[in-house]
């Protein structure tokens, strides 16, 4: 079966407070919807699409080279943003998931388990859900009796009751793309903030009689939007302790975890030792037996085997 995604990367993300688009700020050297592509790229996925709009001068330079491209002209929802794409999948049949490009945390073993998910029970779509002990702002997940999911309510539209729901939209899906450009044709935006939602898809397939179904994630803090700088610290130290982690049990000394900074393209070899206020980003290479650090920062940096490198600032270069 055929599989696809769209990264959705048109919006404005004022609460940045920036000259730059949201999805074009950096996590550990690399920008937000990149990571995102990436691992859409290492799930395997087929055929990806990004949806640019604000500032997408600044966008499509990163996107280009990594997916196809579509211009939502009006941000007028997502669902909009989606529709936006039913040229580029004209005829298209198969998984289609639909991804947030301000997500970076999103993993490819949760993207090929929605994708397992719907395709093992012909659902129209699968929705990612995460638990919150605070939903404050977040769609809330209706369910009926059987588990099913009933509908998604936005927080400006929700009930007190549906507002005390702590399952939540984590605004990544997995649909049958057929079932999805079918329903967005009846979306509509009759709502609080009259836009068209792309979560009115889900109500609209069930009423059509197809399953719809809900994956919780593992780990609430995959599904982590950033909307504020606040947001984007977060994320950064989630990524930093998630890649530190997987490279110390390769075979990597960090004598403090908390302070290196490695980049998810970066390449380190074993019995490497990392000291503290080291930052690795880019396609960096570090050879086996090096010492680096304290105070390095390498950018597109090789480093040969057995060298000790301190207070230096490099980019695109090679030390041997």
């Amino acid at each position: 079966m055929q599989t696809a995604a769209i990264i959705l990367a048109a919006g404005a993300g004022t609460r940045m407070k920036s000259k730059k688009p949201k999805v074009a700020h950096e996590m550990l050297g690399k920008p937000l919807v990149n990571w995102v592509i990436d691992a859409a790229g290492e799930a395997g996925i087929d055929k990806i699409v990004t949806v640019v709009g604000h500032m997408r001068d600044q966008v499509i330079p990163l996107v280009s080279q990594v997916s196809d491209v579509v211009v939502q002209e009006q941000q007028r929802g997502t669902a909009d943003a989606v529709m936006s794409c039913s040229d580029a999948f004209e005829g298209f049949e198969g998984s289609l998931l639909v991804l947030s490009g301000d997500s970076p945390l999103i993993t490819t073993e949760t993207m090929k388990s929605l994708m397992e998910l719907r395709e093992r029970n012909n659902a129209a779509v699968v929705v990612l859900t995460m638990k919150l002990d605070d939903p404050f702002g977040y769609g809330r997940i209706v369910r009926d009796d059987g588990g099913s999911v009933r509908r998604i309510v936005e927080q400006k539209d929700a009930t007190p009751e549906e507002a005390a729901i702590t399952e939540c939209n984590s605004g990544v899906y997995c649909f049958d793309a057929q079932a999805l450009f079918a329903a967005l044709k009846q979306v509509g935006t009759d709502n609080a903030q009259g836009e068209y939602y792309l979560t009115d898809v889900l109500y609209i397939c069930r009423r059509a009689g197809r399953a719809v179904l809900a994956l919780t994630a593992k780990e609430p803090s995959e599904c982590l939007g950033v909307n504020s700088r606040i947001q984007l610290a977060e994320a950064t130290k989630i990524a930093q302790l998630r890649i530190n982690e997987a490279h110390m049990a390769a075979g990597v000394t960090m004598l403090d975890p908390n302070q290196v900074w490695i980049g998810p393209d970066v390449q380190i070899a074993s019995d490497v030792e990392l000291l503290p206020q080291v930052f690795l980003y880019g396609t960096t290479k570090i050879g086996e037996d090096c010492v680096i650090g304290p105070n390095a920062r390498f950018t597109d940096v090789s480093v040969a085997p057995g060298q000790t490198v301190c207070d230096q600032v490099a980019s695109a270069t090679c030390i041997d």
